[in-house]
């Protein structure tokens, strides 16, 4: 009986220790703000498009002309099916 006390006294210690720990990322810059302007908080829209964190860490790697899911402007004629 002890042992099993010991085990849960562990894995309870263990469980708590890994939840304690959990600080996820927050990049310089990821989300697009080109269409509505609204931004995570902690962050601010750029006048590229992307939100930007209001304390200045980190470095912005994203292409400010490249937006991720931005398919780009419309083909026009290319796009059209053949006929």
């Amino acid at each position: 009986m002890a042992r099993l006390r010991l085990g849960l006294c562990a894995l309870l210690g263990a469980v708590l220790s890994m939840t304690a720990c959990f600080s996820p990322e927050e990049p310089a810059c990821a989300f697009s703000c080109v269409t509505d302007g609204i931004c995570p908080t902690a962050y601010a829209c750029g006048s590229d498009g992307l939100c930007h964190r209001d304390d200045g860490v980190g470095v912005c790697g994203l292409d400010p002309l490249i937006h991720p899911g931005d398919a780009g402007p419309d083909g026009g004629a290319s796009d059209a099916a053949a006929d």
